[in-house]
């Protein structure tokens, strides 16, 4: 039975093949990280603020009111994260610098927003009109069945017949790497598939540095990912281990951890 695929189950095939057959063959359990836990938690605050909309805001309120708004959301559910991050062992440093790091990026996006919502205030609309301009639908999820393939888009802007899909990113580099283009490129597929017309772009917000990446996307686009995932579905048919090949790469071990499978792969 061929597996409905996931842009992060893609990425992980092209990473290391034997990473996706322990991960999607064998289903040997993760670990979380604090990178894990702590994207989770970010994620979780800004779906809730839009999920909320410009409840409780004013033109007079709404900078601090947004930004007071998304920092508590956080703080909620960092509160709920921390058994989770004290089972990993490490010390409160390491965790409130993370904490830290991280209440820089919601700033970051928070100002973001307001810059959005001020230039359609300067074009007349009122602070209401603004918002909705500016809120995406949050946590679309869409699938495929021709390709199968699904996917949850983490914001969603249909505004003045422009479209674009993006993903919000936590990643020290704000670059538009093979990955990240190929995840953008399912969702494109995605968007198609689930609405019989493409997305004018589709693009990440890294929220550690506060910039955008965008692609323009056309029917080339599409088709990268359509290869992609019929490389993975033909590739993945086989339950032996020899039929996916180890990638080495800086992937496997690094200065402050290691793939969740690396004892599996180099045990001998």
């Amino acid at each position: 039975m061929v597996r409905i695929e996931s842009p992060s189950s893609v990425n992980t095939y092209f990473q290391c093949p034997r990473k996706y057959y322990y991960s999607y063959k064998l289903k040997l359990p993760r670990t979380d990280s604090i990178a894990t836990i702590t994207g989770k938690s970010v994620h979780d605050a800004l779906e809730k603020f839009f999920v909320l909309g410009s409840l409780g805001m004013t033109q007079e309120n709404y900078v601090s009111e947004f930004q007071h708004r998304l920092m508590s959301q956080f703080n909620d559910i960092w509160a709920k994260a921390i058994p989770s991050l004290l089972k990993l062992n490490i010390n409160k440093d390491t965790i409130t610098k993370h904490y830290n790091d991280t209440m820089g990026m919601l700033r970051n996006f928070a100002g973001h927003v307001i810059n959005q919502i001020n230039a359609e205030m300067k074009k007349g609309k009122t602070f209401q009109k603004a918002f909705s301009h500016v809120k995406p639908q949050t946590e679309i999820h869409l699938t495929s069945d021709t390709h199968m393939v699904q996917g949850y888009v983490d914001a969603l802007h249909e505004k003045d017949d422009f479209i674009k899909v993006v993903d919000y990113k936590t990643s020290k580099r704000d670059h538009m790497s093979e990955d990240y283009r190929r995840q953008l490129a399912i969702y494109a597929l995605l968007y198609h598939e689930n609405f019989n017309k493409l997305p004018n772009k589709v693009g990440l917000y890294f929220l550690r540095q506060g910039t955008e990446r965008d692609l323009d996307v056309d029917f080339g686009l599409v088709e990268e990912a359509k290869e992609a995932l019929k490389k993975v579905h033909e590739s993945t048919n086989s339950e032996l281990i020899e039929d996916y090949p180890k990638e080495k790469s800086p992937l496997c071990k690094w200065s402050t951890g290691q793939c969740d499978f690396y004892e599996s792969c180099f045990k001998s």
